[in-house]
């Protein structure tokens, strides 16, 4: 989802961090992260660089692979004794960099830590009228992932057949709604019947499948008759495999996540891969990074289709720092009700005041 970049100088200046103490096995625990305090870094800014006050964390369920142990050479692992790394908005604070002014907002990828100093250029500077929430929530990398997979990697039409997995999720919701407003037929998948009423009576879906309690390829023949034309994955697994089978010819896969494998379970590819070959389906990996420079078009198109109730949007915003790790794993239990940002203390009193 976020593509990771290294800064060529970056130097923190905590006063609070949660950090990786080991590495996760299996489900994901809280007790893996422990929270240190440390000094302010009193040394001065080099040029170009910006000291932030970090107010807001993404939930993402990418940020799982971070942890895992160095080796996959297309994704960076967290050090064990490091910050946790996460999608970040906050205010600056002090700056060297003639672009970004004391007192803007900003996203960027940060830690869990309440200060941090990093490079101007690593940052991605706010405008004015958009808020931090909806920097990070509405308008921020979920929303944006879900519109680049549905026109820039699944190239859906209207007339076509989406599946969307995860499809009540952050990205998956965004993902079916936007299928709904080509004029695609929408088929999503989740767990559990609240989840299943919520895709059809306010996403618009034209048919939620429950992968908990129905058999998934019996379900996908049901509700896809004439095939699929666009499945955009945010799960993997059987999930995958069951998608791939139900495919037609030409048809294209746009693979976001894997959620399935992120608790330790293998991440494997579909094991039918002569239906690929001989359907030509395209199956293609991608970032919401890979997509930067058009960022902004994407906005404006989400921002006319929120004003015009096309995409009911949702996030879940949660309070206090301390509470970061346990406000995570409800990612990975079901226990969000879209976006999952977490608000630091001093954030939240701002909201409210």
């Amino acid at each position: 989802m976020f593509r990771v970049r290294f800064a060529g100088r970056e130097a923190f200046v905590p006063d609070q961090q949660w950090i990786l103490s080991r590495r996760p096995e299996g489900r994901l625990s809280a007790d893996i992260f422990t929270l240190r305090t440390q000094p302010a870094c009193d040394e001065p800014l080099a040029p170009g660089e910006v000291e932030v006050s970090l107010r807001l964390f993404l939930c993402a369920p990418t940020m799982r692979n971070w942890m895992d142990p160095p080796g996959n050479n297309l994704y960076p692992s967290v050090p064990i004794g490091d910050a946790m790394w996460a999608p970040a908005g906050g205010r600056i604070i002090a700056s060297a960099d003639p672009d970004r002014p004391v007192g803007a907002d900003i996203t960027c990828l940060g830690r869990w830590q309440s200060r941090m100093r990093l490079p101007g250029s690593e940052t991605e500077l706010l405008p004015p009228h958009l808020s931090l929430l909806d920097g990070m929530g509405r308008f921020g990398i979920n929303p944006l992932t879900a519109w680049f997979g549905i026109h820039r990697v699944g190239s859906l039409k209207a007339g076509e057949t989406l599946l969307v997995s995860g499809a009540a999720g952050s990205v998956g919701s965004v993902a079916a709604q936007l299928g709904r407003s080509i004029g695609a037929r929408v088929v999503g998948i989740a767990g559990g019947p609240e989840k299943c009423r919520w895709l059809t009576e306010v996403a618009g879906c034209d048919a939620a499948i429950d992968y908990r309690s129905e058999d998934l390829p019996q379900a996908l023949a049901n509700a896809c008759p004439d095939g699929v034309d666009v499945f955009f994955d945010n799960v993997g697994g059987d999930t995958l495999d069951a998608a791939v089978d139900a495919m037609n010819r030409m048809g294209r896969i746009a693979l976001c996540g894997q959620i399935s494998g992120y608790d330790g379970n293998a991440m494997r590819g579909p094991s039918n891969m002569m239906r690929l070959i001989y359907g030509g389906i395209t199956m293609r990996g991608f970032l919401v990074g890979d997509f930067a420079a058009e960022w902004e078009m994407a906005r404006e198109d989400l921002r006319a289709k929120y004003d015009s109730g096309a995409i009911a949007y949702r996030d879940d915003v949660r309070e206090g720092f301390a509470q970061l790790p346990e406000h995570f794993g409800d990612l990975f239990e079901g226990r969000n009700r879209g976006t999952l940002l977490v608000m630091t203390d001093a954030a939240a009193r701002e909201a409210r005041a």
